[in-house]
């Protein structure tokens, strides 16, 4: 079933459309560098926001992973921003001649108040981009982020952890296990989408479901809690980049309703979900298919209910290459007396597929 509303949610973006706007976070421009994935964002203290990055070369035109990931920290709820730090588990990674290099695209805050992040890690000895996968790990951070703990499995299985979320005193962690050998996207009957679960704040984690996807031609993911307190999960269809398969669990991940699909008028790849505001927002790219006035776009979709999405707006146009991996988190959770804002950030290609870090605000 296919289901789509035109009913857009009330908010300001900041800076404010019309498109090809966005606040300029990190400008790899100035050195020739580039970031496609991996955007950790995280506030782990009232106003106190860590935002990961990549910084990767300019090889494969800058669509590439041969890099390292980094950090910008704010004390101010994301009004100013630190000089940027190292991720000292990924740079050494990097620097230690192996040829691999390691990201972060989610983090959560544990039960303890710990920092939780999550990697992909990467083999990069014969191709500079993302493939094939090793098995995901785990790190955590106890002091904001100046020193990390030793790195566990999130599990046995080589793939990428596409998103992870907190559910009560567990983190929830959605992977979907592909080597990426072939594609990145479900080619085998083993290609599947595994939930891990850790009740003991990211030190350890154990498989709690598969979910009940068909995965050929599937990949990427995210999840989000729905009013009823349900957990919802997405993917994406390579073959239909207008409707994204998913299913729902009403069990915190242990049992899955029947595969859905809901409708993305303008396309949707790559997509992240995040509860704003008694809705719903989801952004990504719009797509990969189509005229270049279609796809390849940074673009925002909003829903009240989290299965029924209005018609979109973009955020920033395509200009050069790919871009458009991105993730967002609410900023204003841990404090009563601060209204909630979402904080949105994105890749956006400057040159070829070399690209800059961009920021949005929703308020």
């Amino acid at each position: 079933m296919s289901e789509h509303t035109g009913h857009c949610l009330d908010f300001d973006i900041i800076p404010p459309n019309p498109p090809n706007e966005g606040i300029l976070f990190v400008d790899h421009s100035t050195e020739n560098r580039s970031g496609h994935l991996g955007h950790a964002l995280i506030e782990y203290e009232p106003g106190r926001i860590l935002a990961f990055y990549p910084n990767c070369s300019d090889a494969n035109r800058g669509h590439c992973a041969f890099g390292w990931m980094e950090f910008k920290r704010s004390l101010d709820g994301g009004e100013t921003w630190s000089e940027p730090v190292e991720f000292d588990y990924s740079k050494r990674i990097f620097d230690d001649g192996q040829r691999r290099s390691v990201f972060c695209e989610k983090a959560v805050l544990a039960p303890d108040l710990a920092i939780v992040t999550v990697t992909l890690e990467c083999d990069i000895q014969s191709d500079p981009g993302w493939h094939p996968h090793y098995a995901p790990m785990s790190l955590r951070s106890t002091d904001g982020g100046d020193t990390w703990e030793e790195p566990v499995p999130v599990s046995d299985e080589p793939g990428r952890v596409y998103d992870m979320i907190r559910l009560g005193d567990e983190i929830l962690a959605l992977e979907f296990c592909n080597d990426t050998t072939d594609h990145f996207v479900g080619t085998l009957p083993e290609h599947v989408y595994n939930l891990y679960v850790s009740e003991d704040g990211g030190r350890s984690f154990s498989l709690r479901s598969t979910l009940p996807f068909d995965t050929e031609g599937r990949g990427y993911g995210t999840m989000a809690l729905l009013p009823d307190g349900s957990l919802i999960a997405y993917v994406y269809n390579i073959n239909d980049e207008k409707n994204l398969d998913y299913v729902v669990s009403a069990d915190e991940g242990r049992t899955w309703s029947e595969p859905a699909t809901s409708f993305f008028e303008r396309q949707i790849r790559n997509p992240q979900m995040t509860a704003f505001r008694d809705g719903y927002v989801l952004h990504g790219r719009s797509g990969s298919k189509g005229d270049d006035d279609v796809r390849g776009h940074f673009i925002l979709y909003t829903s009240e209910d989290g299965r029924s999405w209005d018609s979109g707006r973009y955020l920033r146009m395509q200009e050069a290459g790919a871009g458009a991996y991105s993730n967002s988190i609410v900023v204003g959770a841990l404090d009563t007396d601060t209204a909630n804002r979402v904080l949105i950030q994105a890749s956006h290609a400057y040159e070829e597929s070399k690209t800059n870090i961009l920021h949005w605000w929703l308020r």
